[in-house]
């Protein structure tokens, strides 16, 4: 009995290492201001084929960022955290259109207009909704 315990308490702590829902994370974009967090969650959505990629399971890396190999991270929240000082650094245009804007950085190896189609077509699936506590700055 004992056994069981900890294993289910285990599954417990290590399911929460990685994000649950795409509202869970849209939430957390929202909590520490990423902009245009509807198209950076089509973003995670698209780099980790509905976080069923190797990549963010193992690194728990959900846009695909690398440094000569892809970053692994303590947990998704860091990796959008990652995002957050990318974006703040990169898109000082507030009146440029985001899609755009990662066009013209070229975010991803794909053909920048591709990329950028792709995410237009990219659906959410869940119907996201934050709490007043999720929208507050951290």
């Amino acid at each position: 009995m004992r056994y069981i315990l900890v294993i289910i308490t285990c599954f417990l702590i290590s399911s929460r290492l990685y994000a649950q829902t795409e509202n869970e994370i849209y939430c957390y974009m929202v909590k520490i201001g990423i902009k245009h967090p509807d198209v950076v969650l089509k973003q995670a959505i698209f780099e980790t084929g509905h976080f069923k990629s190797q990549i963010y399971k193992k690194r728990n890396n959900l846009f695909g960022f690398r440094q000569r190999k892809y970053i692994t991270y303590d947990n998704w929240k860091k990796c959008i955290d990652y995002y957050k000082v990318w974006q703040d650094k990169h898109y000082t245009n507030d009146s440029l259109n985001y899609y755009k804007f990662l066009e013209n950085r070229n975010f991803s190896g794909l053909d920048r207009l591709r990329y950028s189609k792709e995410l237009r077509n990219t659906r959410i699936k869940a119907n996201l909704n934050c709490s007043v506590d999720d929208k507050q700055e951290k």
